[in-house]
């Protein structure tokens, strides 16, 4: 959601000067000079929903040994007022940072290193911590990619190249961990933690479940789910915790730990008109752990449910395929976990799925305003309880969440 981008002003620091000195230092080109800027708001679904940030595009004339063209960026800056502070105390740009500076690069050069060409996420131009942090990032549109469409979940079309990006980036991760485990020292802390500077971002898990439970009370058929769905609300975040503090065992991997289809875009193939292509957005919750974290919150919060009803196995077994030829490609040798193990694991972790469905999926089919506020998302104001009851009565949530809930219960994910 983000700050909103209604009464759009940019920054005075972005300047020609500043890009020219950014990109001359990434591109290593000396002559290369920035001219006649123009600063946009890309908080309208562009590059990422901009959940706790300010998004930024920036077009301008970039003149080059090769000649002059028009060429732009992103600049994901840190936000103002409440979502700043939260984003602050969570730690959201550090850890994202982070991501962009230790491990991306890394995931890149092993790729690199097999032969696989696979691109994960932006390029990097430049980020920096003080005075206060932000991330100039790559323009994905001038490479062809878009933004899946608004308020629908995902078809296995675009489902699949997402689910080889996420291998490789869990495979190449693991080779990480064993060769400079340090480097995800910061990425253990988990999305949902003990960490009392996290307090005013977690409070958005319980008031949209029960959001959900209030909802259902109106469903005739449902009154059994509907008690569950209460008691849920109540211990989600302790039931997430022991959940989260079980991954210190076991297969770990670099989680997005916020991977749905507003953080992805995708390259169309002008032949076939199909996506061959997808690049994951945002990291500010990236998290070392299982990768059930990353692949129930994707499978049950961003995939239509009748795919997800017919292709659920396929899908899981395209990722481990995936994962378990890259790691031998890299010639790991930790252990990789067998298929049975991997399914094993995401009914282990099947609270990741519920929160996707409940607390993520309502957000999917909001028809943004570019006035969203953090706050809303996360505490019981008057504004907020009227935009979570508007978000789980909307028609196309109510369908999803007919059948999804049915199948949480039938699989005892809300016992």
């Amino acid at each position: 959601m983000g700050t909103g981008a209604k009464n759009y002003q940019p920054p005075d620091w972005i300047t020609a000067e500043f890009l020219q000195d950014v990109l001359k230092e990434y591109f290593k080109d000396d002559s290369l000079q920035v001219q006649e800027i123009l600063v946009k708001s890309a908080l309208s679904g562009e590059n990422g929903s901009g959940f706790a940030s300010e998004m930024h595009r920036v077009t301008f004339n970039l003149a080059r040994k090769d000649g002059t063209g028009r060429f732009s960026v992103i600049i994901k800056d840190h936000p103002k007022g409440y979502t700043g502070v939260v984003a602050h105390k969570s730690k959201l740009f550090k850890r994202e940072i982070l991501a962009y500076k230790e491990i991306l690069p890394r995931v890149e050069a092993l790729l690199a290193s097999i032969g696989d060409k696979t691109k994960i996420a932006p390029a990097c131009y430049y980020t920096t911590e003080t005075p206060e942090p932000f991330l100039v990032l790559e323009d994905m549109q001038l490479t062809g990619y878009e933004n899946f469409e608004k308020c629908r979940l995902l078809n296995l079309d675009y489902t699949l190249p997402t689910i080889e990006r996420l291998a490789k980036l869990h495979a190449c991760s693991a080779v990480i961990a064993k060769e400079t485990p340090e480097v995800l020292e910061f990425f253990k802390e988990a999305p949902i933690s003990r960490n009392p500077d996290r307090k005013d971002f977690l409070s958005f898990f319980p008031v949209n479940v029960r959001c959900v439970a209030e909802e259902l009370t109106h469903w005739k058929g449902y009154e059994e789910i509907t008690e569950k769905m209460f008691k849920l609300a109540e211990n989600v975040l302790q039931n997430a915790l022991e959940m989260y503090e079980s991954h210190e065992e076991g297969f770990r991997v670099f989680n997005l730990a916020d991977l749905w289809v507003d953080n992805l875009m995708f390259h169309i193939n002008n032949d076939t008109k199909e996506p061959d292509a997808a690049v994951m957005l945002d990291f500010q919750l990236s998290y070392y752990g299982s990768p059930a974290v990353d692949l129930n919150y994707f499978l049950f919060g961003s995939l239509n449910e009748n795919v997800r009803k017919v292709h659920f196995k396929f899908i899981v077994r395209e990722y481990h395929r995936i994962l378990k030829e890259t790691l031998e490609k890299l010639n790991y040798d930790g252990y990789i976990p067998t298929l049975k193990e991997t399914n094993i694991e995401l009914i282990k972790n099947s609270l990741q799925g519920v929160i996707a469905a409940t607390c993520l999926t309502p957000l999917i089919f909001m028809e943004a305003t570019g006035d969203e506020k953090l706050e809303n998302l996360t505490s019981r104001t008057e504004e907020g309880d009227q935009m979570r009851r508007t978000n789980v009565e909307n028609p196309k949530y109510r369908a999803f969440l007919q059948r999804t809930v049915k199948e949480f219960e039938l699989c005892g994910f809300l016992d």
